[in-house]
This record gives structure tokens, sequence and C-alpha cells, in this order.
């Protein structure tokens, strides 16, 4: 773990210099490991921290963006002098802010990396954690990726640095781990049995069977071990296999579902676009528990809704992916849910799940669907918000346009759509209305209880 870590390093510091790959490979081969595979999984495993770096620079950015124009904005609308004074100071450190992360952008750069982490870092520093302690942390990992065409000390095809095998006599799996020589000793090129080292791996029983069946395929299959806590922790991953159809089967009902950090809802939808039948499966505690329970949390809720579509005979699946605005500066509980709701792993983990049940997944636009779901569909077929857009979802992915109610229609326009105007762009319309609408009124009133009907006299009195 210490030579693959101090490899991948290594290779990030040449990665951020402009140094091409072929010749990392060489460095590292030189200086680390006789073995070229081990070598590129650590420039790769590189690669993907400097990726990882740029995606949370522009997520700065965008970030302070927002709060700036949301400070800006809060700043015109105060009278008091003191209070003027506390935004405008706040506005001044947000701009610096924005401007170091703006310069790494403009530069096509990325900060330094503090392998082990910075709050760690500072503890050595302070005296609060020992050397040896922070070597642990600085290698604690390593990475292989297999190819179907390798195989390993016991001829296991998949993955040529470490390989499972399955054991039928024992019912077991076991991993063996090449350890490569050190460089510049005479071993030659040609793999020991003494080079391995093998330990028994404890799989889980609900993947037992999945792992098994891709092993004896002799598929590929890519191995991540962590040292954390005294003990390893070993992921494996494969990829499925690929979706059945290309495209949505139209002649077969299609559940929509709509993620948000406290629920997931989902909707199945006919073939001929008509309601069938929803649900919404709870999870409040997903948004306040920490890293390792939201894991825990997040898997078990994308196995209860993939049960449930799978017990309904469900063949196919549409999801959206949400994109959660942070209300900076006036909404901190908001704030909070969206900074600890993990939408990536909650999709990811929902994939997985419907995947492994033999469910087609598509993905469609999200533009719109809560708010065309609630006005066009929450009282027609008694669903709250969240249903309702599950359906537009997965009408959306059948084909279906959604076109803006007739009584709907002339409010907004008194006639038929014009030239130029689509439906598209008049739910966008409808949109700015209802947004404006709510900032206006929701000081004076409760609007959790509205229904579509009082929201439509609302934003037309309002705007009239």
């Amino acid at each position: 773990m210490s030579r693959y870590q101090a490899a991948r390093r290594t290779a990030y510091q040449a990665l951020r210099r402009g140094k091409e790959t072929g010749e990392i490979v060489k460095d590292l081969y030189q200086k680390f490991f006789p073995n070229a595979r081990w070598c590129q999984w650590a420039v790769e495993d590189a690669k993907a921290t400097l990726e990882s770096q740029k995606d949370q620079v522009d997520m700065h950015v965008s970030d302070l963006e927002a709060k700036i124009e949301k400070a800006a904005e809060k700043l015109e609308r105060t009278k008091d002098n003191l209070r003027r004074r506390g935004i405008q100071m706040r506005l001044d450190r947000l701009r610096a802010r924005l401007a170091y992360w703006k310069g790494f952008q403009d530069r096509g750069e990325v900060p330094p990396a503090v392998f082990g982490g910075k709050k760690n870092l500072l503890k050595l520093q302070r005296g609060k954690l020992s050397r040896e302690k922070w070597r642990e942390l600085r290698s604690n990992a390593f990475y292989s990726v297999g190819q179907a065409n390798q195989k390993g000390l016991e001829g296991q095809h998949g993955n040529a640095n470490t390989e499972i095998v399955h054991d039928p006599l024992t019912d077991s799996f076991r991993l063996n781990v090449y350890i490569p020589p050190m460089p510049g000793s005479k071993h030659g090129r040609r793999r020991k049995e003494t080079d391995w080292v093998t330990v028994p791996l404890e799989v889980p029983a609900r993947y037992r069977t999945l792992l098994q069946k891709h092993l004896d395929a002799g598929e590929a299959y890519t191995v991540r071990v962590v040292r954390k806590d005294d003990r390893f922790d070993c992921f494996i991953s494969f990829p499925l296999k690929s979706d059945p159809l290309p495209v949505p089967d139209r002649s077969q009902a299609l559940a929509g579902i709509d993620l948000n950090p406290n629920v997931v809802a989902a909707t199945v939808a006919l073939p001929n676009g008509n309601f069938k039948v929803s649900r919404c499966f709870w999870s409040p505690d997903l948004v306040h528990a920490s890293r390792e329970k939201r894991e825990w949390i997040a898997g078990n809720l994308a196995n209860e809704v993939a049960g449930w579509l799978a017990s309904l005979g469900v063949r196919q699946v549409a999801l959206e992916e949400l994109f959660f605005a942070q209300d900076h500066d006036t909404n901190k509980v908001f704030n909070r849910i969206t900074h600890n709701f993990t939408k990536k792993l909650l999709f990811t983990r929902l994939i997985v799940a419907l995947r492994k049940r033999g469910i087609a997944v598509f993905t469609v636009p999200a533009a719109y669907t809560s708010l065309i779901g609630f006005f066009k569909y929450a009282e027609t077929y008694g669903l709250n918000a969240h249903q309702a857009a599950a359906l537009v979802i997965a009408r959306r992915a059948l084909g279906f346009k959604e076109r803006v109610p007739k009584g709907l229609l002339q409010k907004l326009l008194g006639r038929s759509p014009g030239e130029g105007w689509t439906h598209g762009k008049l739910w966008g319309k409808l949109y700015g209305m209802f947004k404006a609408t709510r900032k206006k009124i929701a000081r004076s009133f409760n609007i959790k209880g509205f229904t579509p009907s009082v929201w439509v006299e609302t934003i037309f009195v309002e705007s009239g």
C-alpha cells in the first residue's frame, strides 16, 4: 500500500506539471514497481483525483456566484445601516473567495491536494497526530483494474494483480494480491508464487451469487482495498449487462422515479401514458445521518424501491438527474439538507439495484417535471407533488409531450399560443410567475397547504 500510494502521489504531481502518461508510467516503473499494470493504475487513480478537483473548483465558483447574487439582492432591499455594513463585509469576503477559485478555473489548474487529509496535516503540525499515524493515513489503499484476458496466480480470469477465487468445496472466496519486487532487484520479469499474498475474503450473502456468476464467466473486475480502523475493506466492481433496450419500449408500462432529499416517489405509467399506481418511500434520516449511515440507508432505500417495482412486473424505469440549487443566505435549513443529500450516491445505488433485477434504466431531461406534475396531474389523480413529478418523468420517457391545459393556457396568454410560443416556453413562463408569487406571499401565508387550484388563482391575482 505504501509503495502504491507513493506512486500515486508522484503521478499526481507529474500530471499537474503537464507530463504525459507514458512518461509517468516509465518513471514509476523505475522508481516503484517493475510492473506496468500497477504503474498504470496509479496514474489512473491520480487522474481521477485531478478530475474530482476540477469538478470541485467549478462547484465552488458556481456556489460563490450564487451566494454573491443573493447577498447583493439582500443588500439592495435592506435599509438598516448596520445590517448593510454586515452584508457588504460578507460580499467583500465572498468576492475575494470567488477571485481565488476563479483564478484556478481560468488557468485550468487545481489547488494542490493533501494526501492524508488537510485536517490531519494540521493535527500533525500541532503535535496532535503521530508521524506513524500520518504515514498510515497516506498509505491506506490500492487500486487494480482488470481485463478479461488477464489471469492471476490460480488461473482465474478477470484481474492479473488482484485475483478473486471462489472455492466450491468450502463455498468461500479468497483474494490473491501480487506484490512486485523492488525496482533494481535481480528477480526477473517472471512472477513467482512467493510474490503473492493470499487472504480470505468475506462477501455479503446478497452479493455472493452475483460475484460467483461473474467469476465463472471470466469477465473483468476492478478491486480497491482500503485499510480503515485496523481492518481491510475490499470494494469489487464490474459492469452489469447492458440495458436490453436502446430506447424505452412504448408497448410496456414504465415507472418514473423522482428523487428528493427525504423521499423517493415512484409512479408507474401505462403505455398510453395514463396513471397506473404510485408510492412514496420516505426516508427523513437520509439528510441528517452521518456519511457511513447515509450509505447504508441509501442502499436499503434503493433495494426497497427496486423490489417494489419488480413485484409489479415493471421492466423499465426512467430517472432524472436533479440539480439542487443552493438557496444561499435565505434558508439555512434547506442549505443543510441539500449539502448532506448525496444525490449521486442514491442515484447510483438505485441504478445498481434496478439493473440487478433485470430492469432497464433510462434518463430524461429534468426541466419543469415538478411544476408540470403539480399543476397538471396532482389534483386529477390525487397525487402529491413528488408522485406527480414521477408521472411526468415516466410519460416523458415514453415520448409524450406535456401540453399546457386549456384553462391554464387561457390565463397565461388569453388566447391560443401564436408563432414563437411553444408549450415548453409556456411552462417556463408559469414557473417564473409561480416562483415570484411564492416569494412574495411566503411571509404572510402558510403556503404548504396550497392546492394547484389555489395557486393558479393566487398567481394570476398577484400578477393581474
